[in-house]
């Protein structure tokens, strides 16, 4: 197949291009965001492709992993829509909105025919990718998976909740990594109270500083600042997955953002007076999903079969909502290191 998703995650356009993972013998491999989940094989790929990925993954990957990352001639760091010739192929990338410097990847190979790959991806987006072949992310692949608010609902009430909820305590904010930053943003105009967050957390958010975040109030945990903030009582501690979070939240509110454990008819799910689920999202529901791959222009999809567990229903559905040629991913090749 031209395109496919290994068994380890790994999108492959043609021969040449792999994306989110690692298949030996293809030359270059595009990194769509930072995410774990589409970091597999990351470190052999280190050692047998060229890696491309936009100037904000790879300075949250320089934060996260350092190591090598700065030195090594063979990351690459391209600009937004500029497309780049390698191996006889053009190479252009996309925002998607997912979170900072995750992209779309849109691949034209020698004989003029174009393929892509979604990448986890928000709705709506000011510029699609053209393809006639695409790989599709499926997280929300279900037509169950259709919600009944906006995101701009979901953020309003967000901000709603917070605002009430830190007048009797802290609040602690769980999230994953993008919808945690996004979240701060929300808040910075409608909170005067300061963010907290660990030293790692902290080190990422300087990045999204650096490209045009505005995170204004967050204070690292050890500082002094930070610990004046505790002691009075008012102040947002901010976690995101990887954290290891406190057993006993005293007198604090805990809010967890997450669409996948929320309702589809209301952003906000209380589980108690101090626990709450907000369903603030970067991925595009189910319907939101159709309509990217209709203004992709795709005639032939493959859902991503190996992350987001709705690949089948997807796919039928491509099929008779839209009518484009769509099957799962085969998911095939589970030793990366040879067809």
């Amino acid at each position: 197949m031209r395109i496919d998703v290994s068994g380890s995650g790994a999108v492959t356009l043609d021969n040449v291009v792999t994306c989110d993972g690692f298949v030996y013998g293809y030359p270059i491999r595009v990194q769509t965001h930072v995410h774990e989940d589409h970091r597999a094989g990351f470190n052999d790929s280190k050692g047998f492709q060229h890696i491309l990925m936009t100037q904000p993954t790879l300075d949250l990957l320089t934060v996260e992993l350092d190591a090598d990352i700065p030195y090594r001639g063979n990351l690459e760091a391209i600009q937004l829509d500029q497309t780049v010739s390698r191996e006889n192929c053009q190479i252009r990338l996309l925002d998607n909105g997912h979170m900072l410097g995750s992209v779309q990847v849109e691949v034209t190979l020698p004989d003029g025919v174009r393929c892509g790959y979604s990448g986890d991806f928000a709705w709506p987006l000011e510029e699609v990718i053209e393809v006639e072949e695409l790989v599709l992310d499926s997280t929300y692949g279900s037509p169950n998976s259709v919600r009944k608010f906006t995101q701009e609902e979901a953020n309003n009430q967000f901000i709603e909740l917070v605002v009430e909820r830190i007048k009797s305590g802290p609040v602690m904010i769980l999230a994953h990594r993008g919808t945690l930053q996004r979240a701060i943003s929300c808040l910075d105009d409608a909170i005067k109270d300061p963010f907290i967050a660990g030293p790692r957390l902290f080190a990422e958010l300087e990045v999204y500083r650096q490209h045009g975040y505005s995170l204004t109030k967050v204070l690292n945990t050890g500082t002094q600042e930070a610990r004046v903030a505790r002691d009075e009582g008012r102040y947002i501690r901010l976690y995101d997955t990887r954290d290891l979070r406190p057993t006993d939240t005293g007198s604090a509110t805990l809010i967890t953002l997450s669409a996948y454990m929320s309702r589809l008819d209301d952003p906000v799910l209380e589980y108690s007076e101090k626990s709450f689920c907000v369903a603030l999202s970067d991925h595009a529901d189910y319907k939101e999903t159709l309509e990217y791959v209709y203004y992709t222009g795709a005639k032939k999809v493959i859902t991503d079969n190996c992350r987001g567990g709705h690949g089948v229903e997807l796919a039928l559905a491509l099929k008779q909502e839209l009518g484009v040629d769509a099957q799962p991913s085969t998911n095939q090749f589970e030793r990366e290191w040879g067809r």
